[in-house]
Parts: C-alpha cells; structure tokens; sequence
C-alpha cells in the first residue's frame, strides 16, 4: 500500500473545495471526476451521481478534521476519524506483482466512492496514529482554507502546497537581496 499515495488523496480532495472561481468543482461531473484521479489505476471507472455525492460528503468531512485537527481538537478530530472508519471498512489483501515481495494493496472492491474513501481514510488514520494528529494542518495563510499534511521532521510546516512554493520564492528572493546587499556593504567598506 503506497501510503504517500492514499494520503495525498484526502489531501486532493479536501482541497477540491478551495479553487479559483473559472476552476470547475472535480467533483461535479463524471468527467471531471475521471481528470481529477488520471494517474490512479485503482479508482479506474466511471463514476456515478451516487459516488460524487457521497465523496462531497467525504470532501466535507475532511476538511472538518484537519479543521479541528489544527484548532487543537484532537478527540473531535479522532471521533470524525472514527466514523468515517465505520462508514469506509478497509478490505485489504497481499498481492505480489512486478517481481516485488508480497504486499498489502486495498482490494478493488466495491463502487469509485468506497474505494477513493477507504484509501484516503486508512491513510490519514495511519499518518495520525503513526506520527500525531498534530501532523494534520490548515494553511496559516488567513484567507486560504487549504489542508496539509506535515511531514516535515521537526514539525514546521505551517502553509499548503500552494502558498509554501510561493513563501519559499519570497524567501528565496529576500536572502538574495540581502546577500546582494552585504556583498556591496563589504565592497564599498574596502
């Protein structure tokens, strides 16, 4: 089971719900859907009314626990986990492909939503009871309601995907100048 992989699909999806006005919802149509999971084989297959209206509702309940998560309310982020563990049961099985050893993959069982479901919400468990609901985050930047996962080792992280490439540019440009700036400090000093 490719943990990294399942994570960054609660991750998508959480953050579907955050997008620019001409950006269409991936979960609105079939189509959409189809685009927003190209890449992975294991939610193959059209999806139905039914699937994108159970995963808004899986999209909802995400963002509420990485909400509470970050307000620093781990039991009712948990009990959130929780339930969604009861409403998604993991089938895992071994397999063995590609002449690697015997490994746990999710079984390809059941509709596009129970399968999207079962592998985000086994991974997010996973990562929490692994490493600490406090690795679940909101990005710090005031108007932006996207989610992370931190996986930074000391704990640092505080911004989304899209909002920590920009702070690394300004940051990037800022000791650019600032090197820039000693440099003619110490030339004009000799």
């Amino acid at each position: 089971m490719n943990l990294t992989s399942y994570t960054e699909l609660a991750v998508r999806l959480a953050n579907s719900a955050v997008r620019d006005e001409a950006e269409p919802d991936p979960l609105c149509s079939a189509e959409a859907f189809s685009e927003f999971v190209a890449g992975y084989s294991d939610l193959a297959g059209p999806a139905t009314r039914y699937d994108l209206e159970a995963l808004r509702a899986l999209r909802a309940e995400f963002i509420e626990i990485f909400a509470a998560a970050a307000a620093g309310n781990d039991i009712e982020a948990m009990r959130r986990m929780n339930a969604l563990l009861t409403r998604h049961p993991v089938h895992p099985e071994l397999v063995s492909h590609d002449e690697q050893r015997w490994h746990v993959h999710l079984a390809r069982s059941g509709s596009i939503c129970e399968r999207y479901a079962a592998g985000a919400v086994i991974a997010i468990s996973l990562i929490v009871s692994q490493y600490g609901v406090n690795r679940l985050g909101v990005c710090a930047i005031a108007s932006c309601r996207r989610v992370f996962v931190d996986a930074s080792p000391n704990q640092s992280r505080r911004y989304c995907a899209y909002h920590a490439a920009a702070r690394a540019n300004v940051t990037a440009l800022r000791n650019g100048h600032a090197e820039r700036s000693a440099a003619r400090t110490a030339s004009a000093a000799s």
